[in-house]
């Protein structure tokens, strides 16, 4: 009885391990694409919109865009089509399906955020629908 129990709790440690280090990748591949998108910076304007800093936060990449305002597209629009595009990206999609997600916050030029777009799987299989 013993030696089943501490098999049993041997397997449930690894288990744990194993979580814990796909976890930790999760969050490192979420730090390393925020680095990317700085390290890129500064981007162009498009229309009124234009990125300013990603940054992660857990196994979440957060991406701060600034409006300008008077664009030809509206915040709440540009956010979704912004999500799907992340969602159709061969590059992006297959990360946010193993976990790293992604948070597009636009602010106005004031610094106020005026639309918060996730980009989760969850999110993708609804915007595919």
């Amino acid at each position: 009885m013993l030696k089943r129990t501490l098999v049993l709790l041997g397997a449930v440690l690894l288990a744990g391990c194993a979580s814990n280090s796909e976890q930790q990748a999760i969050m490192d591949l979420a730090k390393a694409r925020a680095m990317a998108i700085n390290n890129k910076a500064p981007y162009e304007k498009i229309d009124q919109y234009q990125i300013m800093k990603a940054q992660a936060r857990e196994n979440i990449v957060e991406i701060t865009i600034l409006y300008g305002g008077g664009g030809k597209t509206p915040p709440t629009r540009a956010a979704k089509s912004a999500a799907l595009n992340y969602c159709n990206s061969a590059e992006l999609s297959p990360m946010v399906s193993e976990g790293v997600n992604y948070n597009i916050v636009i602010m106005d030029m004031r610094g106020r955020p005026m639309v918060t777009q996730p980009i989760t799987a969850e999110v993708c299989s609804q915007l595919a629908n």
